[in-house]
């Protein structure tokens, strides 16, 4: 088990992922612990309308654990859109955990589609995300202000 926070360009309160379950060239699994320091979280406990960005911070962690491989660091990423996802719970409850999936369906050239899964009690949450990490990020923020 591996904390993800090590290879995703976030902080918290926003980091939605806590450790890296296992990797491999094509997939990743993760965990969250639900806990009432998680941004977005209420009395009943998170929303699942979170969900995107659970499986947006597994795909960043997957992300960063590759590049760690070539020796970089954590790069900033952007989630473009999914289609299509059900959500058939409308929060996580305080203390449980959930198990996110994510498997690479198409990469290159920084824009890919990853498979996207939670699964929580009986119930599973799936999305196919699209994503793009740009080679050159400081000169997309830079047109960005």
């Amino acid at each position: 088990m591996m904390d993800a926070v090590k290879f995703i360009p976030h902080e918290k309160p926003m980091v939605f992922v806590d450790h890296l379950i296992e990797v491999t060239d094509e997939k990743a699994i993760a965990e969250l612990h639900i806990t009432p320091d998680l941004m977005f979280c209420e009395p009943e406990g998170l929303p699942t309308w979170t969900s995107i960005e659970i499986m947006a911070q597994t795909v960043s962690a997957y992300a960063g654990f590759q590049g760690r491989k070539k020796g970089e660091n954590p790069k900033i990423g952007f989630l473009l859109g999914t289609r299509k996802m059900h959500i058939p719970v409308p929060y996580f409850a305080m203390g449980d955990v959930v198990r996110i999936c994510i498997e690479q369906h198409y990469l290159h050239e920084g824009l890919g589609q990853f498979q996207c899964e939670i699964e929580y009690k009986e119930h599973k949450i799936c999305a196919m995300l699209s994503v793009y990490e740009p080679q050159e990020i400081d000169q997309i923020i830079g047109k960005l202000k």
